[in-house]
């Protein structure tokens, strides 16, 4: 179960969660702003007020999603294109040369970091699923980071063509010239996965590929709940998945979101903004939905439309 908590905090950072999607079960009505306010809650769209703050809005992202399920409203885009500013996890596209390094390993290869038993399911695996052969596998994954083995993994429960509304966004901020302000650097994110005893990394990626099919289909599902913006569902079917305390919990989503704060409380005090940032990270206790509402802001979930 505790690979099942540590791949959303691990698809939130690479592959994971977000879309605007009308919800056939929602009840609006209209605040003074023309947004329309969703009553129960089922919404990735939130807006900020109060605090002498400028009206804001947050959306919780799934940072790669199949194209069938993938929908960007023209409402969003009028939201972010009057920003005066975008907060996203990343401010902009990495380094690569610096994003290599960090996914290799300091010396030795790959082998090291498994048993002999785990190493051969993991090359079994890339072999009879993604067509490479061990000799393949071993040029083109021998110096990377286990984690890098996790990524490349999860990315194939997603379909080929699968859509980014981190990209997306930060397109339109190109576009319009609004400035793009990163809560941390892919350096840092990367440099969660350091923090990961290796025994239990390793563990995390024999389990990836051992429940790979269970897994693919029980994301695709959570695709469809959060297209459909169905929040009160959603965030069970994540728990569900996850029912026991994890170690990792602090590291991947509370600590990250604590951190947040104080540069939400920084942009929104004197400008309209846009925050984006993975679903995971809004909902629930110690997400920064709950975080802001603590800090005296109101939070109102409204329609994406």
């Amino acid at each position: 179960m505790m690979r099942n908590q540590f791949l959303l905090a691990f698809i939130v950072i690479f592959n994971f969660l977000s879309c605007a999607s009308k919800n056939p079960d929602t009840e609006a009505e209209k605040d003074d702003s023309n947004d329309i306010v969703v009553e129960n809650g089922n919404s990735l769209l939130w807006k900020i007020e109060g605090n002498d703050c400028v009206p804001s809005y947050m959306y919780g992202t799934m940072h790669m999603i199949n194209k069938e399920y993938y929908h960007f409203t023209d409402g969003m885009r009028d939201k972010i294109k009057s920003s005066k500013a975008i907060l996203m996890e990343v401010g902009g596209m990495p380094n690569p040369f610096e994003t290599l390094a960090m996914m290799t390993l300091d010396s030795g290869d790959v082998r090291d970091c498994f048993t002999p038993e785990q190493m051969a399911t993991i090359v079994e695996f890339f072999d009879v699923q993604m067509g490479q052969s061990p000799e393949e596998f071993f040029n083109m994954y021998g110096s990377m980071k286990p984690f890098f083995l996790l990524q490349t993994i999860t990315q194939n429960y997603f379909e080929e063509g699968s859509q980014s509304y981190d990209l997306d966004i930060m397109g339109i901020a190109a576009e319009e010239n609004i400035p793009l302000i990163g809560f941390e650097t892919i350096e840092e994110q990367l440099g969660f996965f350091d923090q990961v005893p290796k025994e239990s990394m390793a563990q995390m990626v024999v389990e990836s590929i051992e429940n790979f099919d269970k897994e693919k289909k029980e994301i695709n599902k959570m695709m469809k709940i959060y297209s459909e913006q169905k929040v009160k569902k959603l965030i069970p079917m994540i728990k569900k998945q996850s029912p026991e305390l994890m170690e990792f919990d602090n590291l991947f989503l509370y600590d990250r979101n604590k951190a947040w704060i104080p540069t939400i409380k920084k942009e929104v005090k004197d400008k309209q903004c846009f925050i984006a940032v993975g679903a995971a990270h809004l909902f629930g206790e110690g997400g920064v939905i709950d975080l802001l509402e603590k800090e005296g802001y109101t939070l109102t979930a409204v329609s994406t439309d």
